[in-house]
């Protein structure tokens, strides 16, 4: 049974799906009956107007037709509570990329994904040679901006609807989507994929001459090697990477990359190297009102406290990351997850019960939304596997 109300966004994500794919509404309804379902032509209409929503069964259907995950249509969903922040229908293609770069660079990476959003629907007007690439990269900016929210499944259909047309598309936006496309699989944990795609983006980067795309691509690299416990040749491909962004880059990437080599230097038992590099990233972030880079930072400290059992320090840096990763409209599930991960640890090491219960309930709640995979969840999802204490004594009841 169909819901009368429907989703203007669910049905926009439906109609890029099926326009990207190059499909008609009578072509899918095709794909449909060879599935064994029935979604006509006007119903499918319907869901694209916003005129109501899909059964489930259906969208399954639909997300076996466009090779996407069902949760990408929950995830799309949710993205609704950032309706509020659209930008004017007045504004251009190149004021709207403006706006959303604007808006990533603070951390709102919300309010970036609609004014991305936008920036598409005014390309789709546009006229001329350079329509496909203006499309391609407002739906690059989207897939940076779902992926800085953890929206990874969601990032990964909008970079493979762009590669769809490699062809139709420019060099650098081709290198970018390939690039991301690495970030994605690197997240995912398919690390040696992820490793070949940056090595990839390094050679073309560098037949092309572009010092920026090459200092993105060795941190992408470098990033990997450090998941790896390649702790040495990471330290080696974040400062080539540091060097060439202070020539080119935002200051959310020099943030970055600081950071990451500072955390390679204390793995490498550089740790007053490290906390140098560190503290300067955290002095530029604040400075520059970044809130991704300043989270970032502070975890990134809590971590090296608590690696050389400083708990109360590390306690302290962890709050104040969960603090920044809190504020605003776009909260950062990752860094709170990690965070909160931290804290809990602590908690149990000295024997806080109230604590250790807060912090295991706050996991429980962000792990549901979390597609990311990195330690701190591996450790999670194991202790649960376990039984976990009889999950935390029913979280102590």
């Amino acid at each position: 049974m169909e819901q009368q109300r429907g989703s203007t966004r669910l049905g926009s994500y439906l109609k890029r799906l099926r326009t990207g794919y190059g499909f008609s509404l009578r072509r899918v309804e095709l794909k449909a009956r060879a599935e064994g379902a029935e979604i006509d032509n006007s119903q499918l209409s319907r869901y694209e107007r916003g005129r109501c929503y899909p059964s489930f069964d259906k969208l399954c259907t639909l997300a076996n037709i466009f090779s996407v995950s069902v949760q990408n249509f929950s995830d799309v969903l949710e993205m609704e509570k950032f309706d509020t922040f659209k930008p004017p229908h007045s504004l251009g293609f190149d004021e709207l990329q403006s706006r959303g770069n604007a808006e990533l660079e603070a951390g709102n990476f919300g309010r970036a994904y609609v004014a991305f959003e936008s920036a598409l629907q005014a390309a789709e007007s546009t006229l001329g040679p350079d329509r496909d690439d203006f499309r391609a990269r407002a739906r690059y900016k989207m897939a940076f901006s779902l992926f800085r929210l953890g929206k990874i499944n969601l990032a990964e259909s909008e970079l493979r609807l762009i590669l769809r047309d490699h062809q139709k598309i420019s060099p650098r936006t081709r290198f970018l989507t390939l690039l991301m496309l690495s970030n994605v699989h690197d997240e995912r944990g398919d690390r040696y994929l992820a490793l070949m795609e940056a090595e990839r983006c390094l050679d073309l980067a560098r037949a092309a001459g572009e010092r920026a795309d090459q200092a993105y691509a060795l941190h992408a690299i470098g990033r990997t090697c450090f998941e790896e416990e390649d702790y040495g040749r990471a330290a080696e491909f974040h400062g080539q990477a540091l060097e060439m962004a202070r020539e080119t880059a935002s200051s959310q990437e020099i943030v970055l990359l600081q950071a990451n080599l500072g955390y390679c230097h204390v793995m490498l038992h550089r740790t007053e190297k490290g906390l140098k590099e560190i503290r300067e990233a955290l002095a530029l972030s604040k400075k520059e009102g970044l809130r991704r880079g300043t989270a970032y930072c502070l975890r990134i400290l809590g971590q090296v406290y608590f690696k050389d059992e400083k708990l109360g320090r590390a306690r302290e840096y962890f709050e104040e990351a969960e603090t920044a990763a809190h504020s605003a409209d776009s909260p950062y599930t990752d860094i709170l997850f990690q965070s909160a991960f931290y804290l809990w640890e602590i908690a149990r090491r000295e024997g806080n019960a109230v604590q250790e219960k807060v912090y295991f309930g706050r996991l429980r709640h962000l792990r549901s939304s979390l597609e990311r995979h990195f330690d701190e969840v591996g450790q999670f999802d194991a202790y649960i596997e376990k039984g976990g204490r009889s999950e935390e004594r029913a979280a102590h009841s």
